[in-house]
């Protein structure tokens, strides 16, 4: 098929053989009006993050001791089933991360620059939902003393802030001692 340009007047086609593929993540609704007309004029097919590619094609399986190791695809199986159940199937997280990683300390660079930092926009900065996705090596929590931090103003309402909890991303270090806590996070959340 072949158009005339409106401007110069030229001709323009596409050959027959030529496909052209593009990617979006459902979950970016920044593109929404971009995506709704790219819906109306192409076919769109969902490719679901894929645990076994892991298995099948990443440069690691596994990681830990031998008397604790972690699958790398039931890792992500684990992540994801939390996150579906928390926002739902569009947000979950692809394999493509671990796809790539070949030891311990580049798994724990994923978390902290790619992993970690997603789920905070998923879940706006609450750092509770981060935990119920991760597990407790992830985030601390501790309760908070509303009394000595608060104004006096208000008895009634800074016993209401009494009993809040205060949540916290664990940091690891980039040395044996941090990926060492970090196998024991991972652990905690299989």
């Amino acid at each position: 098929l072949t158009v005339t340009l409106p401007y110069s007047k030229e001709p323009f086609g596409v050959p027959a053989n030529l496909y052209i593929i593009g990617t979006m993540n459902t979950a970016d609704r920044s593109v929404e009006a971009l995506d709704t007309a790219l819906r109306r004029r192409f076919q769109f097919e969902e490719i679901k993050p894929d645990p076994d590619q892991i298995t099948k094609n990443g440069k690691l399986k596994y990681v830990g001791e031998s008397d604790q190791k972690i699958e790398l695809s039931k890792l992500l199986e684990t992540i994801n089933e939390r996150i579906e159940f928390l926002l739902d199937r569009d947000h979950q997280i692809g394999h493509s991360y671990f796809m790539s990683v070949s030891n311990e300390k580049e798994l724990m660079t994923v978390f902290q620059k790619n992993i970690i930092p997603l789920l905070q926009e998923y879940f706006f900065g609450d750092y509770g939902k981060i935990g119920l996705v991760l597990g407790a090596g992830f985030v601390e929590s501790e309760k908070s003393d509303g009394r000595k931090i608060l104004a006096n103003f208000s008895d009634d309402l800074r016993n209401s802030f009494e009993e809040r909890v205060i949540y916290s991303l664990v940091q690891f270090t980039d040395d044996d001692k941090g990926t060492s806590s970090f196998l024991q996070a991972l652990n905690k959340l299989i």
